[in-house]
């Protein structure tokens, strides 16, 4: 038997709809709001959930997760948001996102995969953050443009050969003083008490 044909792959209707939800689950997500972010997921020992640290097993874990963890999100940001939809009821949402979490800056990515059930509607089955990684040697130009999109900085062309080279100038300079092995127990600075 040959496999099924998808032909109705991202349906604005279902395109449409399904970015109406992830919008109000990033509106709960500022909000911290865990009634409405547990309602999203799926009510289900099957829904799975992994965060940057966490791995989340069934709508228990997310929801206790959820209500123990209140992570003060700020200056959350979507850079970039994919849906794409595969018949009427299956989603998918892909983003890249900067943000602030405990006062520190971060660049992620969230990833959801949705599912319509009769009962109750659009659901999250599946869900995935996680933390961008840093570049590896010699990728200044990616890392240049992702914290400029993070920063909501504008690189102008012009000008981005510049900061590329600067910032591998930079790293050519810390390399010998990072690479300099420290004897263990060494103390960093003094500590000057009164």
């Amino acid at each position: 038997m040959p496999p099924a044909i998808m032909t109705n792959v991202n349906d604005p209707a279902v395109v449409s709809e399904i970015s109406t939800l992830h919008d109000g689950y990033e509106k709960a997500l500022a909000a911290n709001d865990v009634a409405s972010l547990t309602r999203f997921f799926w009510d289900s020992p099957d829904v799975t959930r992994f965060g940057v640290v966490e791995h989340l097993y069934g709508a228990e874990q997310i929801k206790a997760y959820r209500v123990t963890n209140s992570v003060v999100i700020s200056e959350r940001r979507m850079l970039r948001r994919k849906v794409v939809a595969f018949g009427s009821d299956h989603a998918s949402v892909m983003c890249e996102f900067s943000q602030v979490v405990g006062g520190r800056a971060s660049h992620a990515r969230q990833s959801q995969t949705w599912v319509r059930f009769p009962d109750v509607g659009w659901r999250i089955v599946a869900a995935h953050v996680s933390l961008a990684l840093p570049p590896a040697e010699g990728e200044w130009a990616g890392y240049a443009d992702r914290t400029a999109a993070a920063l909501g900085l504008p690189l102008a062309p012009a000008h981005r050969t510049g900061v590329v080279v600067n910032l591998e100038r930079a790293a050519a300079i810390a390399a010998p003083l990072l690479a300099h092995p420290l004897p263990e127990g060494i103390e960093p600075a003094p500590v000057f008490t009164a």
